[in-house]
Formats: structure tokens, sequence, C-alpha cells
């Protein structure tokens, strides 16, 4: 650099990479502009026009956001008025600084392990119970004299209410689909993490089960939820056999229910990228 001739601005390292990146930016406003024009206004006749020769606003959008989007599908799309709103989409991300392009590899490893924590989690919370109330709701089933005949027809009875109730209704519908949903929530790119995610990670079963970062009305339920469910097991064992048997043969069916429906719900999810219709219950910015 020479002094005399140029200012100091000019001589920065800095100073040219600066003056490009102004310069593209200004290139994506100024084209995302002529992207929001309905395409109505590039005049009716471009509508039928073919792919080879794409109105120039297309073209442009295309060459600015580069591998921000899949440029195969939008090339494969007849659809005029589509591949504009996808592009100026992209776009609109380029400008805020939400589309990199490649996204980190170590980013997707901990959305998809804190993903995992959660719904894996949920499940253990739901499943560790069968394994002491099991043995406990079998115990008539090795004295089968111990029960009487509406003391078997009760048993049946309350087994089959709490499957339907708890498991079906409860677990199934309601909880176990909120609970993924949350979870999957967590397997974000990296740079939409939103503040207190590392927080939200480390106690991924809790935050997928709704006791934090979720709207009051779920945390209420949430948190009734786990009181209710320690009350009733306190209660329970005051009881005595085989009236404790029967009420734990219910619970346990309950239990294994929604341990299942977690399980089903977050494969589904990974493995065939559908994760159930429910609300996440996130709270409102």
């Amino acid at each position: 650099c020479r002094p005399r001739s140029r200012s100091p601005a000019s001589c920065s390292p800095s100073s040219a990479p600066s003056v490009a990146s102004a310069g593209r930016m200004t290139k994506l406003a100024n084209t995302l502009a002529l992207a929001l024009v309905p395409s109505s206004m590039h005049g009716a006749a471009l509508k039928h026009r073919s792919l080879a020769a794409k109105p120039a606003s297309v073209s442009m959008m295309a060459a600015t956001v580069g591998p921000a989007v899949d440029m195969a599908s939008i090339n494969g799309d007849d659809d005029l008025a589509t591949q504009e709103k996808t592009l100026a989409m992209a776009m609109s991300l380029e400008l805020s600084g939400g589309a990199t392009g490649v996204v980190s590899q170590k980013g997707n490893f901990v959305g998809a392990f804190a993903s995992a924590w959660g719904a894996l989690g949920v499940m253990y919370i739901l499943a560790s119970p069968i394994k002491r109330l099991l043995p406990i709701a079998l115990q008539p089933f090795a004295s089968p004299g111990d029960l009487s005949t509406l003391g078997w027809a009760c048993y049946a009875a309350w087994v089959a209410f709490m499957g339907y109730t708890e498991g079906y209704k409860a677990f199934q519908l309601k909880f176990c689909p909120m609970v993924v949903n949350r979870a999957m929530t967590l397997n974000c790119d990296p740079s939409a993490r939103p503040k207190g995610y590392w927080l939200h990670a480390l106690l991924a079963p809790f935050y997928s089960m709704g006791l934090f970062h979720a709207t009051k009305k779920r945390k209420i339920v949430s948190w009734a939820f786990i009181f209710g469910i320690g009350t009733i097991v306190a209660l329970v064992k005051r009881l005595p056999y085989p009236w404790r048997s029967v009420i734990d043969g219910g619970v346990v069916l309950g239990l294994s229910w929604g341990a299942t429906s977690v399980i089903a719900f977050y494969l589904r999810a990974v493995l065939f990228g559908k994760p159930p219709a429910a609300d996440a219950c996130m709270p409102g910015v």
C-alpha cells in the first residue's frame, strides 16, 4: 500500500472482504425486492415460457443464492410462482444469516444426541417403575385362590380401564406425541439454537416432558401429572394384598403403553421423517 495515494482505510487487510460482503448483501436485497413482485406483474406470457427461458428475476435469484437451496428441485418445478417464492425465502434466510450452505456435522450430532436423550430418557422414566411393580402385579397369578371370582373380574376391569384411559387416551394420544415433538426441537441447526439451548439439552427428558420452557398450561399439567403419580404410588403402597396387586396391574399396563408409545413415535420420526402431529407447547416469544 502507498499511504500517499491511498487512505489508511483502503490499506486495511479486511477492507476488500468488507466491501465484497456489503456488495453481496446489496445484490441480495435488490434481487429479493424484485422477487417479491407478483408473477403476474412480469407479464402473463412469462407463465408459459419454458425452463430454458426463465424470467430474469428467477435466474438472478438462483445465481445470487447459490448453494442455499436445492437448485435441482427448483429447476424441476414448472410453476414460476413456486420457483420465485422458494428462492425468495432462501434469499431472506441468506440476508438474515440463517442459510450457511454447509451445516456443521458436530451440530448435527449434538442435536441428534440431545433429542435421543430427551425421548429415551422419558421412556426410561416411564419404564423404570415397571420392574418393581410387575412382580407385585403378578402375585395373584401364582396363587389364583387369593382372589375370588369378583376379585378377578375387578382385576380385569381395572386393567382394561387403565389401558384405555391412561395408556391409550393419556399417553398415546396426548403426552407421548408432545414429548417426542419437544425432543425433536432439540435437533435443530446450530445457528437456530435458542437461548438456553444447552440447559434444555442437558435436562432433555424434563424439557421434553414440558416441566420447563413450555406454555403455562403445559407446565401446570406436567407438574400435576408428576405429583399425581407420586401420590398414587404412596397410597397404593398402603393397600393390603391382593388389592395392591390389582391396582399395580393396571398401573403396569398404563406405564408400559406409555413407554412403548414414546419409543414408537421417536423411531417413526427419526427413521421415516414423520413426527407426530401434536403441539410441542413451546412458550411464546
